[in-house]
């Protein structure tokens, strides 16, 4: 890979600053993060991480930043994103070592942070997420190994059962549970995604539609709701909900007008064919 000065620059500073505490010694060394399974931690940041973070230069942003060149920048300070004051207020640049730190536990990393984490990255997967996010988003300075990307994608024209089993079975029988907010109104559903390509809920005169795109996003409508326009419709990526997670709040997606959508997962569903319409 070509590097510009700008890059080799950043790579420096990534290894430099900011300035460990005394006596404290670097724990995520280039060895180390060189050496990671670049596998599985692009399988990691896929099913953890990219509902919320893009990686590539230029991408758009999601709910959380881009995180393109984050190894060496100072926490916050991407000027077109909206960041929580915790974090334009903490003061430090993104070392490996912070990065590790914060994904093991972001509250208690930086208390009143906004980042909606549905649980801490597991000590096993932490150096592989990172090492992929170095060699992603040019913070790196060793190769990328030679793996046959396409080899590790699911094959097309299977159904989605068979192509996303874990998401398929946490989707299609557990609750998504919405919580909606905006300046005149407050109020909750429960939405149930069925195998037909429709979504019920547990609100009269709510319904909708999902599909599964070309790119393995997951998007679907919501309508007949009581705001105005009377309809939402999202994307996340397939990945994102491939590992189970419940929890009235998961995350939170920003929405027209102001209002913000607050999503979770719950357990189970009223009764066992309360929102299923079609058989497998």
């Amino acid at each position: 890979m070509k590097r510009t000065a700008a890059t080799v620059a950043l790579l420096a500073i990534a290894w430099s600053v900011p300035a460990p505490p005394a006596g404290a010694q670097e724990r995520l060394t280039r060895e180390t993060l060189a050496g990671a399974d670049y596998v599985r931690g692009r399988l990691a940041f896929q099913q953890r991480c990219s509902a919320c973070h893009t990686l590539a230069e230029d991408a758009l942003h999601l709910a959380g930043p881009n995180l393109w060149q984050v190894i060496g920048r100072t926490a916050g300070s991407r000027e077109e994103f909206s960041y929580s004051e915790t974090l334009k207020e903490a003061g430090f640049a993104w070392t490996p070592d912070r990065v590790d730190d914060w994904l093991a536990n972001p509250d208690d990393y930086l208390p009143g942070n906004t980042m909606l984490i549905p649980e801490p990255v597991p000590d096993r997967d932490r150096l592989a997420m990172i090492s992929f996010m170095m060699m992603e988003t040019g913070g790196a300075d060793w190769p990328r190994p030679e793996i046959d990307i396409a080899a590790l994608e699911t094959p097309r024209g299977e159904s989605p059962a068979e192509r996303f089993p874990s998401f398929w079975n946490h989707l299609m029988h557990n609750t998504t549970h919405f919580r909606w907010v905006d300046e005149e109104r407050e109020f909750v559903f429960d939405a149930y995604y069925n195998k037909d390509g429709s979504v019920s809920s547990s609100m009269e005169g709510v319904d909708g539609f999902w599909h599964i795109d070309d790119r393995d996003f997951f998007c679907y409508a919501m309508q007949g709701l009581p705001i105005r326009p009377n309809y939402f419709v999202q994307c996340f990526p397939v990945a994102a909900m491939a590992i189970p997670r419940f929890s009235e709040q998961l995350w939170q997606s920003p929405m027209y007008g102001g209002a913000i959508l607050y999503g979770g997962i719950l357990a189970g569903r009223p009764t066992d064919d309360a929102a299923e319409s079609a058989p497998d």
